[in-house]
C-alpha cells in the first residue's frame, strides 16, 4: 500500500492519496463491499469468493478520479452457522452485530471488568475470537494457508501456557510482543483475560488457550 501510494503521488503529482491498513477511523469493510472485493457476511466481515473472510483490508483515499466498480453480491444464502455458533450470542441477527457482547471486543478493546454473563463464555480465547469465521462454509472450502511469513504466528503464541501467561511481567509482555497487535488490550487487559480463562481455581490445572 504504501509503494503504491507513494506511485500514484509521483505519476498524478497535483493529486493527493493516503492509505491505511487498520491504523486509521476508514470505514473499510463498507468501501470493499462497494467496490466489489466482496460482502458483507452476516457475521459483519467482508467474504470474497475466492478467499472466504481470512483477508486484510487495506486501502488508499486519493483526490484522483478512478472508474467505479459495481459493488459485490451476497452470497450468504440462508446459512446462519455464524449465529449459531457465537459463543457469546453477539450476532444478534444477520448482519447485526452487538459489540459489547462479542469476544474479540471484549478480549482486545474492552477495558475494566467483564460481566460474569459473558466472561463464562470465553471457552479459552484470551486475545480476539475467530469462531464466526472458523464455521462460515466460504473458509471452510477456499481458506488457503498464507504464504507471506510476517503473517505466520510467533513462537510460542499458539496454544500458550497460561500458567507461562499468567506468571508475565509488564516488562515481558512488552518485550515479547513488540510490534505485535497483542499489545492493543494492554498487560493488564491480557492478564485479565489470562484469569478469566484459567476460571475459578487459579491453584488448578492449566488448560491451552487460544489466540
Amino acid at each position: 500500500m504504501k509503494s503504491l501510494t507513494a506511485w500514484l503521488t509521483r505519476t498524478f503529482p497535483s493529486e493527493r492519496a493516503l492509505w491505511y491498513v487498520d491504523t486509521g477511523p476508514v470505514m473499510e469493510k463498507a468501501w470493499a463491499a462497494r467496490a466489489g472485493i466482496g460482502w458483507i457476511g452476516k457475521h459483519t466481515n467482508v467474504i470474497t469468493t475466492d478467499t472466504g473472510s481470512w483477508v486484510f483490508l487495506g486501502e488508499i483515499i486519493t483526490t484522483l478520479e478512478l472508474p467505479a466498480d459495481e459493488p459485490a453480491v451476497d452470497h450468504c444464502g440462508t446459512c446462519v452457522r455464524c449465529l449459531e455458533a457465537c459463543p457469546t450470542g453477539a450476532i444478534v441477527e444477520p448482519y447485526v452485530v452487538d459489540s459489547n457482547r462479542c469476544l474479540s471486543y471484549l478480549t482486545i478493546e474492552h477495558r475494566g471488568p467483564v460481566d460474569r454473563a459473558l466472561s463464562d463464555r470465553y471457552d479459552g480465547w484470551v486475545f480476539g475470537c475467530d469462531v464466526c469465521q472458523d464455521v462460515c462454509p466460504w473458509n471452510q472450502k477456499f481458506a488457503a494457508e498464507t504464504i507471506e511469513p510476517r503473517f505466520h504466528p510467533r513462537p510460542g503464541s499458539v496454544n500458550p501456557s497460561l500458567e507461562e501467561w499468567a506468571g508475565m511481567n509488564a516488562g515481558e509482555f512488552a518485550a515479547r510482543f513488540e510490534g505485535s497487535p497483542i499489545r492493543r488490550p494492554k498487560h493488564e487487559g491480557l492478564m485479565r483475560n489470562v484469569r478469566i480463562v484459567r476460571g475459578g481455581d487459579p491453584e488448578g490445572p492449566e488448560t491451552a488457550s487460544h489466540v
